[in-house]
Parts: C-alpha cells; structure tokens; sequence
C-alpha cells in the first residue's frame, strides 16, 4: 500500500493520480485516514498491462550477464558530472538525495 505524508504540497488534485489505496499521514506520522480510489479497475488493469511487459526469460539472461550495468544512482551521479549548468546539477543533486532517503527504507 502507498504511504503518503499530507503537508502543504500534498494536494486534494494530487490523490486523483492513485489507482490503489493510499495511507494517508500527517507530517509527525499520524495516520489520518485511507484514500480509496472510486476506480480501483483501472489500477487492476495498469498493473495488468505493465507485467504483461516483463519477460522473465530476459531478466534471467541479464542476471546471468557479464555485462557491467549501474544503479540508479550511479547513472544520476554520471549525469551530474557531465553537466556544467548549476541548475541542472542542482535537479540531480536533489534526485540522489530522494535516493538516498528511498534506499534507508527497508525493502518489504
């Protein structure tokens, strides 16, 4: 289930984007309530159409692969070495920092 923190940039427009349960927060981490969306199909059907997308066989072959590959971060590091302009090594320096918070949480 999706967990969400009301604060001040946490719109009523932004909770028409879910397409499953959302938990809702407020910013000292008390639940407030759960938003259930009126259409929960289409989220069944989001989900349905991205993993008819994987192929499994093709993941496999990539694990097996000695190919190098990067993280995320690793790529957004690289792309924040390239660029001279300060506001798009601002962007990405903000990207890695939600990174690194994403990455403190323990996997489920």
């Amino acid at each position: 289930m999706i967990q969400l923190t009301a604060d001040d940039r946490c719109l009523l427009k932004d909770l028409r984007l879910f397409v499953e349960p959302v938990e809702i927060s407020d910013t000292n981490g008390k639940l407030l309530g759960l938003f259930v969306p009126a259409n929960l199909e289409r989220g069944k059907q989001l989900y349905a159409k991205g993993a008819a997308r994987i192929d499994p066989a093709e993941i496999e072959r990539r694990k097996q692969s000695k190919e190098k590959s990067y993280t995320t971060k690793e790529v957004f590091e690289h792309l924040k070495s390239l660029t001279p302009d300060p506001a798009m090594q601002t962007y990405l320096q903000r990207i890695l920092e939600e990174l690194a918070e994403r990455d403190k949480c323990a996997a489920p």
